[in-house]
């Protein structure tokens, strides 16, 4: 591959922590703009499908590797099922009720797996990686228009980040509860593979360790809520108001922690650090760049369209006071245990006694 065009102390460089959001725009237009010219000007007559498609057919996964990731996709599977079992025995012996047993073996198991892999990718970036305070720094050692050595803390990383994903489309059609967004779900999961795939052949990982940085903290605090909201009360009659709050506490934490992290630094950081750092840092005719840019496009299109859902979520408890329920799910009463007429009877009662 050629080098690249800029090196990291370039003048002509932008280089900031974080990117203003129009500022950003400005800066992906011209590097798109300057990528599509220098492309046809290197590869003339050549289209980028077909330059892309001789590119992977030339990328090699070692076996080891690929053997690697299933087995982690069968221990991840195994031991959810584990987890669900185990669950469903405390279940039942906690007055927990079981219109949210299999909900609550859900949220267990993606909190301990979000949970866990953030706090080592936290620590990675606090430790050894310097990505997130300056995000260009992941082309350093490109110079040559060589990919440097791995990372093998990150390589770790990415084993067990896409042996989870390929968990996950089992997961979606087999053992979650199916929702208004489980084929969205899904195209995440297939987006997040192909990913990892492509940024772990060429070795653009530092990206991928910031993506998960961004990410997976927020998937963490929105399942710790979800767990709040099915135990706080049990079929004795038992309520714990303790547990109500800290749901509700948690709730808002998520949709903060999800606009300032996955609608905010994303973009400003990550996007920056892509779109625009990887035109003029990186290789100069790689024919992964615009597929890469583009799935990391959509990814922040899907946290977008998510947003959606929390909003309208957080928006309706501060309003009414009534339970935090998952607007993607079809059937929502299992969260609260009682009927929509209940909860709107309900509401209604509060109201009356404020007036």
């Amino acid at each position: 591959m050629l080098p690249p065009e800029y090196t990291l102390d370039d003048p002509r460089l932008y280089r900031v922590e974080t990117a203003d959001p129009l500022t950003l725009l400005r800066l992906c237009k011209e590097s798109i703009t300057h990528f599509l010219h220098r492309y046809w000007q290197l590869h003339p007559g050549e289209s980028l499908t077909s330059t892309f498609i001789a590119h992977v057919s030339s990328l090699a996964i070692s076996s080891t590797a690929i053997y690697t990731v299933l087995a982690l996709a069968l221990l991840f599977t195994v031991l959810r099922y584990a987890l669900q079992y185990a669950v469903g025995r405390w279940v039942h012996h906690h007055h927990v009720s079981p219109l949210v047993a299999h909900k609550i073996s859900e949220a267990a198991w993606k909190l301990l797996y979000y949970g866990g892999i953030w706090a080592y990718v936290a620590v990675l970036h606090v430790d050894h990686l310097n990505t997130f305070r300056d995000p260009l720094i992941m082309w350093e050692g490109w110079e040559s228009g060589k990919a440097p050595g791995y990372d093998m803390s990150v390589v770790v990383l990415y084993a067990i980040q896409t042996g989870f994903y390929v968990h996950s489309v089992w997961a979606t059609l087999y053992m979650d509860q199916w929702r208004q967004d489980s084929i969205i779900m899904l195209l995440h999961h297939f987006v997040a593979v192909l990913l990892l795939a492509l940024s772990y052949a060429d070795n653009y990982t530092l990206a991928g360790a910031l993506v998960f940085l961004l990410q997976d903290n927020s998937d963490a605090l929105l399942e710790f809520a979800k767990l709040c909201v099915y135990l706080k009360r049990r079929t004795n009659g038992d309520y714990y108001p303790l547990v109500d709050i800290t749901g509700k506490v948690f709730l808002q934490l998520f949709a903060i922690i999800w606009m300032i992290f996955r609608l905010y630094w994303y973009p400003c950081k990550l996007l920056y650090a892509t779109i625009y750092g990887g035109v003029y840092l990186g290789p100069q005719d790689s024919p992964v760049f615009p597929i890469i840019g583009g799935l990391l496009l959509l990814l922040y299109l899907l946290n977008v369209f998510w947003f959606n859902f929390i909003a309208r979520m957080c928006v309706r408890v501060l309003s009414t006071g009534e339970d935090p329920e998952d607007n993607r799910e079809y059937d929502t009463t299992a969260l609260s245990g009682k009927s929509v007429s209940q909860r709107l009877k309900e509401i209604k009662t509060r109201k009356g006694k404020r007036d």
